[in-house]
């Protein structure tokens, strides 16, 4: 398995709705993890998303990667990144 970062989320975009924008797009997310922020536990506007394998992950960053997120009020668009580890093991974007 592996993770894509996504930003660019609304607070009301939770892991049920990005399960489901990855579905209308044709694509299968495994897992979807919403980062919180630790003040508040609102939102940080970021999340994983877990795919089947790197291939997956691949396509999702060439053919959704920049389109409009199904659903998204106000409109949003998919902001996809490989997702490393960081020191201490924290998911991070890439770049």
């Amino acid at each position: 398995m592996t993770c894509l970062w996504m930003g660019n989320l609304e607070p009301y975009m939770d892991e049920k709705f990005i399960t489901r924008a990855f579905a209308t797009m044709g694509e299968l997310a495994i897992g979807v993890r919403i980062i919180r922020n630790k003040m508040n536990w609102g939102a940080a506007g970021y999340c994983f998303v877990e795919l089947s394998d790197e291939a997956t992950a691949e396509r999702c960053l060439r053919k959704i990667n920049g389109k409009s997120i199904p659903g998204a009020t106000p409109p949003r668009k998919f902001k996809l990144n490989h997702a490393t580890y960081g020191k201490q093991g924290e998911m991070s974007e890439e770049g």
